[in-house]
């Protein structure tokens, strides 16, 4: 404790004890003065107010006016959760970021593999959602595409794959019009050459894909049916005259 502060306690003590006066205290010290003057005064006006006596009709009428105010602004009640709905909450919170990691994980499963079902459920959930089921299909024929391409070894897991691709396929061609041929076309061309680099043939596919430098006019064409003879139509066979049968008699048998 330094000079100050130890005259400034000793000054706090004697004013309130009662034992010297505020300017009493500032005289003893005049070379602190001006520093102790501020605190002092504030140090008895703490101690006025402390000592200040409340009258009972003041008391009655700020009570009256606080049960007024509050009766005017009632407190709005804060929203409470039982326990039973922060465990469901806590759990549900859980369910969910479960669901979306483990679709998120799921995504680059293969066929053969554990996340695999579970990828082509959130499939069947993103088609069902999407305002575009024609995008999702061409989206989820590439994905199965990608996956024939690299399990192509393995004849087992392919055939999974190659039924999936086939799926999508089928929708793919019942979804098509004119609006979206040309894109859904050119998609199939894409599969079909990614699918014959790894050594894989879908006659499906094939069928599907028009070979280039095909043209289109002669797809409807008439082929001119040369007319066959008939074998059993009659000929036309010139007539014989009638053959008449004679019988050679020896000249000494001759009556």
């Amino acid at each position: 404790m330094n000079d100050f502060d130890r005259i400034l306690d000793e000054c706090l003590t004697q004013i309130t004890s009662g034992a010297s006066s505020l300017d009493e205290c500032l005289a003893h010290h005049p070379e602190h003065a001006s520093q102790l003057k501020p605190l002092l005064q504030t140090a008895a006006m703490v101690k006025r107010g402390g000592n200040i006596k409340l009258s009972p009709a003041f008391k009655a009428q700020t009570r009256a006016q606080l049960y007024t105010h509050m009766y005017a602004y009632p407190r709005r009640r804060a929203w409470t959760f039982s326990p039973f709905w922060r465990v469901a909450v806590s759990l549900a919170v859980l369910v969910a970021a479960f669901l979306i990691t483990g679709t998120a994980f799921a995504q680059s499963a293969l066929p053969g593999q554990s996340l695999y079902a579970w990828k082509l459920s959130s499939e069947q959930v993103w088609r069902a959602v999407s305002p575009d089921p024609v995008d999702v299909d061409l989206s989820l024929a590439e994905r199965r595409v990608d996956e024939i391409t690299i399990i192509a070894a393995d004849p087992a897991l392919k055939a999974e794959a190659l039924n999936g691709y086939l799926e999508a396929l089928a929708r793919l061609e019942s979804e098509s019009n004119a609006g979206n041929k040309e894109k859904i076309s050119q998609a199939l061309k894409s599969h079909q050459e990614k699918l014959s680099a790894a050594g894989v043939s879908i006659p499906e596919l094939n069928h599907s894909v028009k070979p280039s430098g095909a043209n289109p006019a002669n797809d409807s064409a008439v082929t001119p049916v040369v007319p066959v003879p008939s074998l059993s139509s009659p000929r036309n066979i010139p007539s014989l005259p009638p053959v008449v049968p004679t019988a050679h008699i020896p000249p000494g048998l001759q009556p």
